[in-house]
């Protein structure tokens, strides 16, 4: 028990908040083609940013409160804080991951994909139908939920 506060509070000291993030380094390839070069990625790169928050039904625990922040256009970066109510004897168990989202289209629906880790090497993944003011999640790791009715998250916040 006191190994998981340990890793959950290492995860939340060591992770750095994307909504407030100055700049992160990129590798890019230079101009002239060849030679890579260090670039900081600046907040204008992602300037629109999202926050849906929600709470979602977990077969453990009281439910899991949600809070999901998408930086970037038609692709970016996430970072997803889940809160697992009464998930110990201790009480709430939070956790935080972050990676790369993308929106691909589904069926004439707009399908938000978070990725955790790199789009390509996922060690999470999760589908979402976007929606002017929600999300819905319809998939966690490729498999999809039978019904979604518990499992939208609401625009609180939006960039202008």
């Amino acid at each position: 028990m006191n190994s998981l506060l340990v890793i959950v509070g290492s995860v939340l000291v060591l992770g750095a908040c994307i909504e407030h993030r100055d700049g992160d380094k990129k590798s890019v390839k230079s101009a002239s083609g060849n030679k890579e070069e260090e670039k900081y990625i600046t907040d204008t790169d992602y300037k629109t940013f999202r926050i849906y928050e929600g709470e979602i039904p977990c077969e453990d625990c009281d439910g899991i409160q949600q809070r999901l922040v998408v930086k970037g256009d038609t692709a970016g970066i996430f970072r997803l804080t889940e809160t697992y109510k009464n998930a110990t004897e201790d009480g709430d168990a939070t956790l935080v991951c972050s990676g790369q989202w993308k929106k691909t289209k589904a069926n004439s629906k707009d399908i938000l994909v978070l990725s955790q880790g790199g789009i390509t090497d996922s060690v999470r993944r999760m589908e979402y139908e976007s929606r002017s003011k929600e999300i819905v999640q319809l998939s966690l790791d490729e498999n999809r939920f039978a019904n979604t009715a518990g499992y939208h998250l609401k625009m609180v916040r939006k960039s202008r």
